[in-house]
């Protein structure tokens, strides 16, 4: 997928979704009550992935429900597809970062390249910061519009700053082991 950034959250996005998918979670309504995602978000990615041939759409269930499954193209394309995230970097917006080390948890096994992926995240914030101060001048004809400027100045800051603390707690909080692997073999073993 090309690296513009709006194609970039997609794919983060299409990845999370196939991830959700190959843990057991296959419904748009799942998306939504199991992972917090909307079905604004998760039949738009469904779409393009029914599309790119990645996942094949299974008949509707009941109350309509509609399950997905991964096909043998997009589980290579999961299995691969979080590298090019991580060599891009952290995208700026916190949930994509998350999304990101969350799969190279799941596809790739590898924790202290999440880690570090979260605390890069972290460390874009605290700049995104520093180019707030050195931008910030106050020189308005209008008192309303410098205190406007003012606390939406202070308010991006107060944000960027919980941002950034929320990053390395989550770094912190990841688990050793989170694959998918070990989430198939127990699938496997219920049947």
């Amino acid at each position: 997928m090309p690296e513009t950034r709006d194609k970039r959250r997609r794919s983060d996005l299409d990845l999370f979704v196939m991830a959700l998918i190959d843990s057991g979670i296959s419904t748009p309504y799942d998306f939504q009550k199991s992972a917090g995602l909307s079905p604004g978000a998760t039949i738009p990615a469904l779409q393009r992935l029914l599309e790119a041939g990645s996942v094949r759409q299974g008949k509707p269930g009941s109350r309509g429900r509609t399950d997905y499954s991964i096909t043998s193209a997009g589980r290579k394309f999961l299995k691969s597809g979080w590298r090019i995230l991580i060599e891009d970097g952290p995208s700026g917006d916190l949930d994509a970062d998350l999304r990101v080390a969350l799969l190279v948890l799941w596809a790739g096994g590898k924790r202290r390249l999440a880690t570090d992926f979260l605390q890069q995240s972290a460390l874009k914030k605290l700049e995104s910061i520093e180019m707030l101060e050195a931008g910030e001048e106050n020189s308005s004809i209008s008192s309303l519009a410098d205190w406007y400027a003012k606390l939406r100045f202070t308010s991006a800051k107060t944000l960027l700053k919980a941002e950034s603390a929320a990053a390395l707690k989550m770094a912190e909080a990841l688990p050793e082991r989170l694959s998918a692997k070990a989430t198939r073999t127990k699938r496997v073993a219920k049947s």
